[in-house]
């Protein structure tokens, strides 16, 4: 019996397919298929690599690599560097199975986009963007391209980060990193410093003053000034934590929020309150 060949696959291979994933991911989507075409675009070298003597094998490989598949761009990365240390297990005539492929491609594509949407959109994107545009409002041109720029960093690191550590761990990868705890610790933290944020866009960007004055002795003050001396702020303060109260109490019905706040403003500029 001939020895079987062994097939390896360098980091090079590895920076290729991920750069093409990151190439095409968003360009050939279809209802049908979603980012399959992408998949199979990444992965199509490797292919060609592991099942270069074996022609039915590599068809076969083909087909299964651009059945549907969706997930975030980003975290995804790591089913595909599973799927080439699976694809490389398999060459090589250790007993995987495509259903056995299949199966764990499926089966992450769905957590790991869900993950990956809630850390990438509700955290990476806003948080920068909660810091830097009210230095671009104030004039500095270089804030107005770093939230962009943060992204990206982020997203190219992690997804190529993700992709190596598919592949060396292989099937247990994603095991691996949740076990790890690395995923939450990077929440909570994030968690925590949106949390800042927030206080920040409300006191930036929530404008409420009151225009009523009240006499001192012979002297007329402003009740304006006189709550920024004791608590600046506050009156954003208290209509955005009237706005969560209603949210906590009466549930997500912002179109409804949106018509109570404009007749409430209304209201109180008729009667000269604010």
């Amino acid at each position: 019996m001939s020895e079987v060949k062994k097939s390896v696959i360098t980091k090079m291979d590895l920076l290729i397919a991920w750069f093409k994933w990151c190439l095409a991911v968003e360009v050939p989507v279809s209802f049908d298929r979603m980012q399959a075409l992408a998949f199979g675009y990444s992965m199509n070298k490797i292919l060609q690599k592991l099942y270069k003597d074996d022609p039915e094998e590599l068809k076969e490989a083909m087909k299964r690599h651009h059945s549907m598949f969706n997930t975030n761009c980003d975290w995804g990365s790591i089913i595909h560097g599973i799927t080439i240390s699976l694809e490389e297990q398999r060459s090589l005539g250790e007993d995987i199975s495509p259903d056995m492929i299949q199966s764990l491609k499926l089966g992450l594509m769905g957590p790991l986009a869900g993950i990956g949407d809630s850390v990438d959109q509700g955290i990476v994107a806003t948080i920068p963007l909660a810091i830097f545009v009210p230095m671009a409002l104030e004039g500095s041109v270089i804030a107005a391209f770093l939230p962009g720029l943060i992204y990206l960093v982020w997203s190219y690191g992690w997804s190529w980060f993700l992709f190596q550590k598919g592949y060396t761990l292989g099937r247990n990868a994603v095991l691996e990193i949740l076990h790890s705890g690395m995923i939450k610790k990077v929440i909570d933290v994030a968690s925590i410093v949106g949390l800042f944020m927030i206080g920040c866009l409300s006191a930036s960007y929530v404008k409420v003053s009151t225009i009523l004055t009240y006499e001192s002795g012979s002297t007329t003050v402003a009740l304006q000034d006189t709550l920024d001396g004791i608590l600046p702020k506050f009156l954003p303060f208290c209509v955005v934590m009237g706005m969560y109260l209603y949210i906590t109490k009466r549930g997500p019905k912002y179109l409804r929020l949106i018509c109570y706040t404009m007749v409430i403003a209304i209201a109180l500029t008729f009667f000269g309150i604010i």
